[in-house]
């Protein structure tokens, strides 16, 4: 393990069709793979690799200072000096406004769902495409929750094993009533609109409030759902029928 991590200054010529690239910077042990993510995002023109780590404490040290001006950390979770998952909660704590993306070869589900409840923005396994890669990064950064098909059909899996509530259809319609974590209707409203993949500024734009206004809402509906990242909180709105997504 060299303990290295690397930040590069933007270049001007990456610049060409994109305003404003989506700066990214890369947490992964594997130098071979490191330098094949480095190149295959290069050639994206909306996207730029800002920095580079090789483990945990490099991640740290490096983006201690420099996560507001990260985007998107692609982080592995099997570090040798320990897991992705520290990183993340990490970054969570510190910088919100910093995208993780889960690059991982673990798709169970105790990975997934241990990476969504500490923070992270997204599941993308390693043997993804460069155009599902690209597309996950792009869906993170716009405010999506973007999960790779495999990880995806592991939670689907969990839902399903879980024990079938049949209705008794003589009792109250009451009893059957979804849990609503005592939200207010503005703050469901947010959250069904964000769990549909908007940003909160679009939600915002959705809602006809101020952005200030959805980020208390955010924090309302983390506080009364007990939970700690928009994941979490549209996967237990979800399983608890609060909400449903039927597309965007």
């Amino acid at each position: 393990m060299n303990d290295r991590a690397k930040t590069e200054p933007a270049d001007p010529k990456t610049r060409t069709n994109a305003a404003q690239p989506c700066r990214i910077f890369i947490v992964e042990d594997d130098a071979i793979l490191r330098a094949s993510l480095i190149e295959r995002l290069r050639r994206e023109p909306d996207m730029l690799v800002v920095g580079e780590a090789d483990c945990l404490s490099a991640a740290k040290a490096a983006l201690r200072g420099a996560a507001a001006g990260v985007d998107i950390v692609l982080i592995d979770l099997g570090l040798p000096d320990g897991s992705g998952l520290e990183l993340i909660a990490s970054i969570y704590q510190s910088n919100a406004s910093t995208k993780m993306l889960v690059f991982t070869v673990f798709g169970d589900r105790k990975t997934v769902n241990d990476a969504l409840a500490v923070g992270a923005d997204g599941f993308i396994l390693k043997d993804s495409g460069p155009a599902e890669l690209a597309a996950a990064i792009r869906a993170a950064r716009d405010g999506g929750v973007p999960i790779s098909p495999k990880a995806a059909a592991q939670l689907l899996r969990a839902f399903r094993e879980m024990p079938a509530v049949v209705p008794d259809t003589a009792a109250p319609a009451a009893a059957t009533k979804p849990q609503d974590y005592g939200l207010t209707a503005r703050e469901r409203e947010t959250l069904e609109t964000l769990a549909r993949g908007f940003s909160q500024r679009e939600a915002a734009e959705i809602l006809g409030v101020s952005p200030h206004t959805i980020v208390s809402h955010v924090k309302a509906i983390y506080q009364k759902m007990a939970v700690n990242s928009r994941s979490e909180a549209v996967f237990e709105a979800i399983h608890s029928g609060l909400i449903k997504v039927d597309g965007r």
